[in-house]
């Protein structure tokens, strides 16, 4: 009798530890919207070239890329931009920069409506342009060096997925000086963009 109150015991105890785990997992702390955050942005680019004469061209094009954030207020963010300026000093040729950078991006505040952040990125940038060395005499080439760029924005979110960014920065290039030697640009960006969310922030 007291072998089969025992094992009545035991089988009892046991029985009790099991159904008390999944209590005790149900009255932890619920984990939501957890993964990585992920977002697409497309739009346009303004870019206001310094050329040798200490004036700028203004620029046209196209920007797209990713951003993949990590942590709620750091992501890596990876930049494509394009832009164009027709006929650079009647010469009948044309001007473009193509930009390829990434970098760090980080998130000083958030809000439910706006996402304003600070980037600093670097990679390279092929520059074709004109240059004038003389009253009738202009140097025609493209250098693709390094290229680095600094700045900010604010975001605008109008959903949870889709939200409107705007943003300018300092961008540094380089190009051919009348002495045909290459020299930095200090050029300007703007860039208007839309964003899609495609992965989840974690909280």
């Amino acid at each position: 009798m007291n072998r089969l109150m025992k094992i009545a015991v035991c089988s009892a105890t046991v029985c009790g530890l099991f159904l008390a785990v999944p209590q005790g997992v149900a009255q932890g702390p619920l984990v939501t919207a957890t993964g990585t955050e992920i977002i697409a942005h497309g739009g346009f680019e303004y870019i206001g070239q310094q050329v040798t004469s200490g004036s700028r061209v203004p620029m046209y094009g196209a920007n797209s890329g990713l951003t993949v954030g990590f942590w709620r207020k750091f992501g890596v963010r990876f930049d494509l931009g394009y832009a164009r300026a027709n006929n650079l000093f009647g010469t009948g040729h044309d001007s473009d920069i193509l930009s390829y950078m990434g970098g760090p991006t980080f998130y000083p505040v958030r809000t439910e409506r706006l996402l304003p952040y600070v980037e600093l990125l670097a990679g390279g940038a092929r520059v074709t342009s004109v240059t004038l060395n003389g009253p009738d005499g202009y140097i025609r080439g493209y250098a693709n060096e390094f290229a680095w760029a600094g700045g900010g924005g604010l975001e605008f979110r109008a959903s949870p997925e889709f939200a409107i960014r705007v943003g300018a920065d300092y961008m540094h290039t380089r190009y051919f000086a009348p002495s045909a030697a290459l020299t930095g640009q200090g050029n300007i960006r703007a860039v208007m963009s839309f964003t899609y969310h495609l992965g989840v922030r974690r909280r």
